[in-house]
């Protein structure tokens, strides 16, 4: 049973459509919050329900707001939405990301700059676009009796902030800045009533995984790319395992929980022991 840990809390989860980012606006709504699904489209890969759609079906509230998150006036329009919807923003997880160096890894002499430059559009400025936008409603808003707090940002860094990873210079260029720009605006914000942390993901079965490993599978417990490369990659793993989404889902819900009141400037690895090695 849900302990309704976000009850009432209005969140804007982006790339909300598959993946974690569906995931993770499902476990916010059976906690009690008022869910603001965004991303480019409303149904993701492998989805033939919207997730906003899900949600409402269950008894829950959740609207859609498509958002292109490298655009400032995108996030002016969501916030805005959001607003006029709920009456207030207390969450943000920023979950939105590409990674299409996983398709074809590549060496740094080959990196094709196109390719760079989108991770960082769309992976860095896409939080700082929304950190910048959604601290501004924040900071209008009466604090929360029960916490002390105005709002909680959740971001979405990866492993990669930690480790190195050969052919991945974009990404790990993107995600490295997620991490770094985490601690910063938690310092910037922290006397305003507002925490904001990371997760750092490690691998997970996903899409993005499925890319890495070759594969066109499934991402619900389906084969993993060739065997030779699943086995490498569990072989590293101290719990054995690939990650699931409601793993990075429910480390979001704790982070942006009243439970994680004096919790700010955390990198949270959820990768099953990979970067303690």
């Amino acid at each position: 049973m849900s302990s309704q840990r976000l009850s009432n809390k209005v969140a804007i989860i982006t790339g909300s459509s598959q993946g974690i980012g569906r995931e993770i606006c499902n476990q916010f709504s059976e906690e009690g919050a008022l869910v603001v699904c965004s991303d480019l489209r409303p149904l993701g890969q492998g989805n033939d329900v919207a997730t906003h759609e899900a949600i409402t079906k269950k008894g829950g509230k959740a609207i859609f707001v498509s958002t292109d998150v490298s655009k400032a006036d995108d996030w002016k329009a969501l916030i805005a939405k959001t607003v006029q919807e709920f009456g207030r923003v207390d969450i943000l997880v920023n979950n939105a990301g590409i990674c299409t160096e996983a398709n074809k890894p590549a060496p740094i002499d080959e990196v094709d700059e196109d390719a760079f430059d989108a991770h960082l559009r769309i992976n860095s400025r896409g939080v700082f676009l929304g950190c910048k936008y959604v601290i501004q409603q924040m900071k209008k808003q009466e604090i929360h009796q029960s916490s002390g707090l105005r709002g909680w940002i959740v971001n979405f860094a990866s492993m990669v902030s930690n480790i190195g990873m050969a052919g991945l210079t974009g990404y790990t260029a993107s995600k490295g800045a997620v991490s770094a720009m985490t601690k910063t605006i938690a310092l910037d914000v922290a006397k305003q009533g507002i925490v904001v942390n990371a997760i750092c993901p490690g691998f997970t079965k996903t899409a993005m995984l499925d890319n890495a490993l070759g594969a066109g599978a499934s991402t619900d417990g389906g084969a993993l790319g060739s065997s030779a490369a699943r086995d490498a990659v569990l072989a590293a793993l101290p719990r054995g395992r690939f990650g699931e989404a409601k793993d990075h889902a429910r480390a979001a819900v704790y982070l942006a929980s009243d439970d994680a009141a004096w919790v700010t400037g955390i990198l949270l690895n959820v990768d099953g022991g990979l970067t303690a090695q």
